[in-house]
């Protein structure tokens, strides 16, 4: 039985449903009682196409809001490891010993446990990803743990908040339709890929710039999901782009190219993966032209060369050098919080030199998380151990106050070429609200910007800001033809 879908949400509205949803079920009275008793506490099912990023909303939602979070895929599991393996113990029946069944704990409810012991948290949230592909002898048990909590005579413990999720049948054939039993005990969530909704998303997790530049011109290839038909299958996802970004980002690094077969692999549908290889091969020729080096030297080829670019080309150019530009100036922060806890754990060794102390230096070493740090406090053991801690100090300066202060020295720069090269070439073009928000969104650029001087940056900000709050999908879209049919029916962030 196929049930009505009443109305569909952007991932974005998923999530804010979800955390609702957390704020209201993990809810106090006076004498400290969960406000929505436990059977009342319906599990939210979220039914999306694959790859639309239900995983990820809810643990979002759940370290957001300090929870514990346990995943399982409910296909994994048989009948057996959901419920419990049997064992007979002895039992008394009306006066009479007897031998009956019982089951040992389930897998899950056992990991739910283990999950508060590890986290120190005693509420959480247990996500059951592709519910509707269970297999048929898991449904009654399914049903139990949707009615009760539990499964078999283990329960969930109070505090643990439930979600789902399945995909419609149309896009999964192992799937099957819930029916009326089963649904009438859960919250539905019906969501939709939605490219306005993720972009924010994207831009938050630095999701590669030559990506985010194709999509605003592509938007019907952000996500495709077609059986196999006159056209064959097609399977494009949010979460494909996103694995591919960091493809990307680690070739860039390495120095490798990136050809069709690759991209093909993350995108498949022969129509995107060809399109957006095109458009990938355009930006590395832009990127090996040498302009961004050039640019980053208030070059005067870059200039000219980014004035006579088309729109798109300029784009690429801009979002590189964006891109550059932030991880120059995370590199540089990086440096400094290194350089921070370092100087932490030496300082007061170093205020009283005795050779004792290299065993603190030594313990402060292991308990560092920072490891560049750690592996610094454990080059300075050696020189410790000789009493040199002149030679302590003198590390200390070359190998990270020295470095830290040079990485900084061209963070700066960068943010200064960039906005001079871009203002003079591309004075009036909205590329420049682009730079200027982008520069603002990231926090390692903000944070350069702000501490330091940037004059060049400062100036365009009179002329080119725009409210990061507005910003979002309203730039690309008044990037558009306003001509544009669809203009009107996209959705704001």
């Amino acid at each position: 039985m196929k049930l009505q879908t009443v109305e569909t949400v952007t991932i974005t509205q998923a999530k804010d449903t979800i955390a609702q949803a957390a704020r209201i079920y993990f809810a106090r009275d006076r004498q400290g009682r969960y406000r929505v008793e436990r059977r009342r506490a319906r599990p939210l099912c979220l039914m999306g196409p694959a790859g639309v990023g239900k995983t990820e909303v809810v643990r979002q939602v759940a370290r957001e809001q300090g929870l514990a979070f346990l995943s399982y895929s409910i296909t994994h599991h048989t009948r057996q490891s959901a419920i419990g393996l049997p064992r007979l113990v002895d039992g008394t029946v009306e006066g009479r010993r007897v031998s009956m069944t019982e089951y040992t704990m389930s897998e899950i409810v056992a990991q739910v446990y283990r999950t508060m012991e590890d986290t120190g948290k005693t509420e959480g949230v247990l996500f059951l990803d592709e519910f509707n592909c269970a297999s048929e002898s898991l449904r009654p048990i399914l049903l139990q743990l949707l009615q009760d909590k539990s499964f078999g005579p283990h329960a969930i413990p109070d505090g643990w908040m439930l979600v789902l999720a399945g995909n419609p049948t149309e896009y999964n054939r192992a799937a099957s339709e819930l029916d009326p039993v089963t649904a009438d005990r859960l919250r539905m969530v019906h969501i939709r890929p939605d490219y306005a909704a993720w972009l924010p998303y994207a831009k938050k997790k630095g999701v590669h710039p030559v990506i985010l530049s194709y999509l605003k011109d592509h938007r019907d290839h952000f996500y495709l999901c077609r059986a196999d038909g006159a056209q064959g299958t097609a399977l494009v996802t949010a979460r494909a782009w996103e694995d591919l970004s960091v493809m990307l980002t680690c070739l860039e690094e390495t120095g490798e190219q990136v050809d069709l077969p690759l991209v093909a692999q993350y995108l498949q549908s022969g129509e995107v993966a060809r399109g957006f290889y095109q458009y990938c091969a355009q930006y590395q020729t832009m990127v090996a032209s040498g302009l961004l080096e050039d640019a980053l030297n208030r070059g005067e080829m870059a200039v000219s060369a980014l004035s006579r670019m088309d729109f798109n080309q300029a784009w690429n150019l801009v979002s590189a050098l964006v891109r550059r530009t932030k991880t120059l100036c995370m590199e540089a922060l990086e440096l400094a919080a290194t350089e921070l806890v370092a100087q932490a754990a030496l300082q007061p060794l170093l205020e009283d030199e005795k050779k004792e102390n290299v065993q603190a230096l030594f313990d402060a070493a292991a308990q560092t998380d920072d490891l560049p740090a750690r592996q610094f406090l454990e080059d300075c053991v050696p020189l410790a151990q000789a009493g040199d801690w002149m030679a302590v100090r003198e590390q200390l300066a070359l190998k990270l106050s020295i470095p830290r202060l040079d990485a900084l020295q061209q963070a700066v720069d960068a943010v200064e070429a960039v906005s001079y090269v871009c203002r003079t070439a591309l004075e009036g073009k909205p590329h420049l609200e682009y730079l200027v928000n982008c520069f603002q969104e990231s926090e390692a650029i903000a944070h350069v910007i702000g501490q330091w001087e940037t004059p060049e940056f400062v100036a365009l900000t009179d002329t080119y800001y725009l409210d990061p709050e507005e910003e979002g999908d309203e730039l690309f879209r008044s990037l558009q033809d306003p001509d544009d049919p669809d203009d009107g029916e996209k959705e704001a962030v």
